[in-house]
């Protein structure tokens, strides 16, 4: 089908009076905008060796994004069920303090739903018998219809969609397929329904067997090492790393942003941020780390 140039013409124009193309949602954090920002019709990869903090940093930035614009997500992390427990770990993001008793003050009932109240209805957690990314985005995509029939307009929200991770799901390859070829038309199929629902998915991807180096540590993976096929590559919109060093237990946590399609969402680089063990926030490093990430990035 030729799509007529008046057609596009006036969409361009529409950009233009609009201040241009627009840069995404902002995660919260202004050292990791100038790299990555949400945008819509896109997806994100994100992966990470064992234990880098791969669903914890999901979970602070789907926290950031609620806070800052209207954004409901719809989430499938069987690795952090039972679903209450997923809901303590945002909970503790959201207040600021840990959900378990311990040397720091917990937080306390009132505040306990106070931040039920205000997840009710953002967050909406996915549980299927047999998973498969296509049966999770019509799920998504079946909510968001019923929820703005019931509210007799289009919907006022952003849509997001998490999946954490990949190899939970269930694959139905047929046999004289490739698992490249199988991967490639699953991951265009991701990119038809972000494009045409206007959402935005993160899919959390495990790489394969990574070996330690000489001092027990990772190296950085990128998306090329995930388990399935260079594809996770070719065909996301960005590809996010999380590292930290596991031997030392370190508290920094980079983010290595290695792919972003679109420049006026963001650009490549690395950004470090800080986790706190107690209430599982990530926070900007101290203003002198922070100079030196602007040296190197801007050198």
């Amino acid at each position: 089908m030729i799509v007529p140039h008046h057609q596009i013409h006036a969409d361009v124009v529409d950009l233009y009076k609009a201040g241009g193309l627009p840069r995404g949602s902002s995660t919260g954090w202004p050292l990791v905008d100038r790299h990555y920002t949400v945008g819509l019709g896109q997806w994100t990869l994100v992966t990470g060796t064992p234990g880098a903090g791969k669903s914890e940093w999901l979970d602070a930035l789907m926290v950031n994004l609620v806070k800052q614009e209207p954004w409901r997500f719809f989430i499938f992390s069987p690795e952090n069920w039972p679903l209450a427990i997923h809901h303590a770990k945002i909970l503790e993001k959201y207040i600021g303090r840990p959900f378990n008793p311990g040397p720091s003050k917990r937080m306390d009932e009132e505040e306990l739903e106070a931040g039920e109240a205000w997840m009710q209805g953002k967050f909406i957690f996915g549980k299927f018998d047999r998973p498969n990314i296509l049966s999770i985005m019509s799920e998504a995509e079946d909510y968001v219809v019923s929820a703005t029939a019931a509210l007799g307009g289009k919907p006022t929200w952003k849509t997001g969609v998490v999946i954490d991770p990949y190899n939970q799901l269930e694959h139905y390859r047929p046999n004289n397929v490739s698992e490249t070829e199988y991967v490639s038309q699953l991951l265009s199929a991701v990119i038809d329904w972000v494009r045409r629902t206007q959402s935005h998915l993160w899919l959390i991807a495990h790489p394969a067997k990574i070996q330690r180096d000489r001092d027990g540590k990772y190296p950085v993976p990128t998306p090329r090492d995930v388990s399935g096929s260079a594809h996770f590559w070719n065909k996301a919109d960005n590809c996010i790393t999380i590292w930290r060093d596991q031997v030392e237990d370190g508290q920094d946590v980079d983010l290595h942003i290695q792919k972003i399609r679109f420049k006026h969402v963001g650009r490549i680089g690395l950004v470090t941020l800080r986790y706190d063990r107690i209430t599982g926030r990530y926070m900007e490093p101290p203003k002198k780390q922070e100079a030196r990430q602007r040296a190197d990035v801007d050198g």
